[in-house]
């Protein structure tokens, strides 16, 4: 032994004597003996969430040494999973006899328990007793991509620890191998989640979008759908798994990040594996159909299946009036997106791309002429502005030709001819109506204000005032909803305004009431001077249903006793005629007695009158 070592021994001793702290130092480099590296299992098993647990197989280094001997531990990976980063590490458990120290590349580091020592890192065991003695030291084994991080890579990972003698003599103990098998924390494994489908290359939808796209595959592919998926764990939480998309039909599939949803990403099969936090993209392949995305976890579950179409070449279309906010009834002027109209390729699939253009045929009363329509958006679709000239009705159409001169467009399509009546702004008369005579408490009502033309015919729409006096329609109770009591209708359509009202909880009678009003007649203003300040009522009756179904019943039961008064009545009368009709019949009885009686009499008479004769004849 050397003279360092010497002084190096009686230096610990003294300061191990007087209690001091032992400082780090470089190990000694004396004799060991009787050696031996021992594991507690050769096979362990972690999850995706853990590292080091009470369950972790241990390593424990023995040895018998003088004061001072040293002997070292070091982990490395055999072999893994090949997507894993995760490399073995060393956690202290248990000393009582000796200073274990870990080698960096500047310094020697003492370590206490719960000290970790990395991967390919030797940690040095050294008796501090002062004195030849059995020295050892425990450690859990455990896989970490740092440390402190859990694998997240499952599979079979093989750990070889080997013990080196840092002192002199002979080593008896053999390196030793541990199996360690990591399956997936339930937190990291997916049991559901939801999918949502946007349009485009976008992220924002809440709900599933109706997406089309062009068949044709482009030389840089813009998505034409953009799945965003979000995976749950059994306890709502989100696992970091990847997860599966599959296609069928037309089409290809692509993965990206969340942020890089816009850039020129490329598709990567027909059936890929996606990380947790990437998106499915959906590009097309040339060809046309109903192309159907399945997303699934990575065990097999079906989070949802979407739809996207990829139609072809423009074959129909099919165009009409708007008949939303524009209404169906031209103005003289400018009229945006009254006609309003659909593409679709032979196979019926919708169309949401090309040039179309409005073309009239009677310029004088319309006057588009191969006018461009508006581009497709997903709120309109495609619709046309139209350009009233004059009052009257004529036939526009849509078309795919941009002149009618072109010869650019091979295949000319065209929509069949739709009527659009130019009508005049002025106002001559207003209706009031409410969709029904009787509602219960509470009951929703829709009241209907309708503004024609002196032909009779329904306005274009528009802001029209100056119909009703101050107070507009009034209602006798204060009703819930809309207000009625402005004098104008304000964002008529086709001149009819519909107000949404509830009548009140009580039951009862409610009138509407209006006196129109003493605007002269003119541009969406007033009416007809016939039509002015004439008032208006409409009366409809509140009930609930029970109340109707008692008085119904009363009305019944009255109805019911005064039949059978009816019949009391009748049977009275039907009494006395059988009263009557006995005692003439008793009169009649008696005075037939009474001529029975007579007419025996006599017959009496007649016998003994006719007797006597007949005996007067025998005595001659």
């Amino acid at each position: 032994m050397s003279t360092k070592t010497t002084f190096k021994r009686v230096a610990l001793v003294a300061v191990a004597t007087l209690g001091l702290g032992v400082l780090s130092v470089v190990p000694s480099s004396a004799t060991v003996n009787a050696d031996s590296l021992v594991v507690s299992s050769a096979t362990a098993t972690q999850t995706t969430a853990e590292t080091a647990t009470a369950t972790s197989a241990t390593a424990t280094l023995q040895f018998l040494g003088a004061a001072l001997d040293s002997m070292s531990v070091t982990a490395s990976l055999v072999s893994g999973p090949a997507t894993s980063t995760a490399l073995p590490y060393l956690q202290l458990a248990e000393t009582a006899s000796a200073t274990i120290d870990t080698k960096t590349a500047v310094q020697w580091t003492n370590s206490a328990v719960g000290f970790g020592t990395g991967p390919n890192t030797a940690s040095v065991v050294t008796n501090a007793s002062g004195a030849v003695a059995q020295t050892s030291a425990k450690w859990k084994v455990y896989l970490s991509t740092n440390g402190t991080a859990a694998p997240s890579v499952a599979g079979t990972y093989v750990v070889k620890l080997t013990p080196a003698n840092v002192s002199t003599g002979s080593l008896n103990g053999s390196a030793q191998t541990i199996t360690i098998t990591v399956s997936k924390s339930t937190a990291d494994i997916a049991t559901g989640g939801t999918v949502i489908l946007n349009r485009g290359e976008t992220n924002t939808a809440t709900t599933d979008a109706v997406v089309t796209a062009s068949k044709e595959a482009a030389t840089t592919p813009d998505a034409a759908a953009t799945l965003v998926v979000a995976l749950k764990n059994s306890a709502a939480g989100t696992p970091t798994e990847s997860y599966t998309a599959s296609i069928t039909g037309p089409g290809t599939l692509g993965g990206v990040a969340l942020s890089n949803i816009s850039s020129s990403n490329n598709s990567l099969g027909r059936a890929i594996s996606v990380k947790f936090d990437h998106v499915v993209q959906v590009f097309a392949d040339g060809s046309s159909g109903v192309a159907t995305v399945t997303i699934s976890t990575a065990s097999g579950v079906v989070i949802g299946t979407k739809s996207i179409t990829f139609y072809g070449d423009a074959s129909t279309i099919t165009a009409k009036t708007t008949a939303l906010t524009t209404g169906t009834v031209a103005k003289i002027g400018s009229n945006a997106k009254l006609i309003s109209f659909t593409v679709a390729d032979a196979a019926g699939t919708t169309v949401n791309t090309g040039s179309y253009y409005l073309v009239s045929a009677a310029a004088a009363t319309i006057s588009n002429t191969y006018t461009a329509c508006n581009a497709w958006n997903a709120t309109d679709g495609y619709t046309c502005d139209v350009a009233g000239v004059a009052k009257g009705t004529t036939n526009v159409y849509v078309t795919n030709k941009p002149s009618a001169t072109d010869t650019t467009v091979t295949t000319v399509i065209k929509s069949a001819d739709v009527a659009v009546r130019v009508g005049t702004t002025t106002p001559a008369s207003v209706s009031v109506a409410l969709d029904k005579s009787a509602y219960a408490p509470g009951e929703k009502a829709t009241l209907t204000v309708t503004l024609k033309d002196a032909d009779g015919n329904v306005v274009p729409s528009g802001d029209y005032t100056g119909i009703f006096a101050t107070g507009g329609i009034a209602p006798s109770y204060l009703l819930t909803g809309d207000t009625t009591t402005a004098t104008g209708l304000l964002a008529a359509v086709d001149g009819v305004k519909t107000y949404t009202l509830y009548m009140p909880n009580t039951e009862g009678s409610v009138d509407f009431k209006w006196t129109t009003g003493s605007t002269t007649a003119g541009a969406l203003a007033g009416l007809a001077l016939a039509n002015q300040a004439k008032a208006g009522i409409i009366t409809v009756d509140v009930s609930s249903t029970g109340s109707a179904a008692a008085l119904d019943a009363a009305n019944e039961a009255t109805d019911a006793a005064n039949a059978a008064t009816d019949a009391a009545l009748a049977a009275a009368d039907a009494a006395d005629a059988a009263t009557a009709a006995a005692e003439d019949a008793s009169a009649a009885v008696a005075t037939l007695a009474k001529s029975v009686n007579t007419a025996l009499g006599n017959l009496k008479k007649q016998i003994t009158a006719l007797t006597a004769l007949v005996n007067k004849l025998l005595k001659k």
